[in-house]
């Protein structure tokens, strides 16, 4: 089975150049074909609003002729403008262009099982374009799984429309796509922050490239009658003291095993251990799932790595932050005037808030 990678917008395609010098030295992906084509090619269709950001990040990496997609004009940090494009300026094929270089790609898969998209939260361009390719994947490939890897600016953010852009594009992949992977911009800061003097751009992509390689790499071993996804389907990699925060479903991936003892030690009394810290919830009867890999070609040779992704209820205080801070600039009517320019309405917002509430509901019902 294959996988389509589709990076949108510039952290989309940053991250996607991180994760891809990772993917390209797995052992495991070249011999399996998942992400790479028999050619040597990726699995990969990259796409900005802008060519110069795009074409940087490609620059070395196997992509396929014509799978690179640009128009001459960003998007103004703006979703709706990244969602509805500038059909007066004649950029509208960006969108349609997109779809047909996926569509080649899906066809080169001898069985195709589904899309992950990396791309921003808040960007005008991966939040915006990015809603709106989730949407057109999940009509033109019902039955096919779709996944966003998406990023979330730091709080103190400079873009005034940073909030309402989460708040739309939460709602467009809560209705189109079948997992979010989030990932915070404030914690991957301050983790580095905590190992070197000056973080760069560079290093947090590569942060948060290694942590998606972790996941999504190929395994030696996995049990997915096991794992289980709520119906909200958020997961992130936010770091919290474990014990303190209630998870429905965990998935832990052990990469360098080269002795092929993890798992046994797991299955044998660690889980439990594990269980006990993730603080799991007393409904879901698997809460917790192991992978392993003999190699880890997300860190250095000869290495090994412990990746975790979580559903948790850490989810939350980020979502109410987006919500109540959108709610305070739309009561205000702030800035309302740049959404309704390229087609956004105040009642789209009330369904990107009802939307939003909802999935903070759930979350708190599934741990009271």
């Amino acid at each position: 089975m294959s996988a389509v990678f589709l990076h949108v917008g510039q952290c989309g395609n940053q991250i996607g150049k991180a994760f891809w010098k990772k993917t390209l030295q797995d052992k495991a992906v070249h011999e399996g074909h998942t992400f790479i084509h028999p050619d040597g090619k990726q699995r990969s269709v990259h796409v900005d609003s802008e060519p110069k950001v795009v074409q940087k990040a490609c620059k070395g990496l196997k992509i396929r002729d014509g799978n690179i997609v640009s128009g001459k004009r960003g998007r103004g940090t703006n979703w709706a403008l990244g969602y509805h494009g500038l059909k007066k300026s004649g950029e509208d094929h960006i969108l349609e262009d997109t779809a047909n270089q996926v569509r080649k790609e899906i066809e080169r898969c001898d069985m195709y099982s589904g899309c992950i998209m990396m791309h921003s939260l808040t960007g005008g361009t991966g939040s915006g374009l990015g809603s709106r390719l989730c949407e057109a994947m999940r009509e033109e490939y019902p039955m096919n799984h779709l996944i966003s890897c998406t990023v979330a600016p730091c709080l103190t953010g400079e873009s005034p429309l940073q909030n309402y852009n989460a708040l739309l594009t939460l709602s467009y992949l809560q209705r189109n796509t079948d997992c979010v992977v989030l990932t915070y911009n404030d914690d991957v800061l301050g983790k580095l922050q905590r190992k070197m003097e000056s973080v760069s751009f560079d290093a947090m992509n590569t942060s948060i490239a290694s942590a998606l390689g972790g996941v999504f790499l190929p395994t030696d071993t996995m049990t997915p009658k096991r794992w289980s996804i709520p119906a909200n389907r958020y997961h992130d990699t936010k770091k919290y003291q474990f014990g303190s925060i209630g998870n429905v479903g965990n998935v832990v991936i052990a990469r360098g095993d080269s002795t092929e003892t993890f798992y046994p030690q797991m299955t044998q009394g660690l889980e439990k251990k594990f269980r006990k810290s993730f603080n799991t919830v007393s409904w879901n009867p698997f809460p917790l799932d192991i992978w392993t890999a003999k190699t880890n070609s997300i860190g250095p040779k000869d290495t090994a790595s412990i990746t975790v992704a979580s559903n948790s209820e850490s989810i939350v205080e980020y979502l109410e932050t987006v919500y109540e801070r959108s709610r305070v600039k739309f009561a205000a009517k702030a800035y309302l005037h740049w959404y309704n320019k390229y087609g956004v309405t105040n009642e789209d917002f009330e369904e990107a808030f009802g939307v939003v509430e909802d999935i903070i509901q759930n979350y708190k019902s599934a741990f009271s």
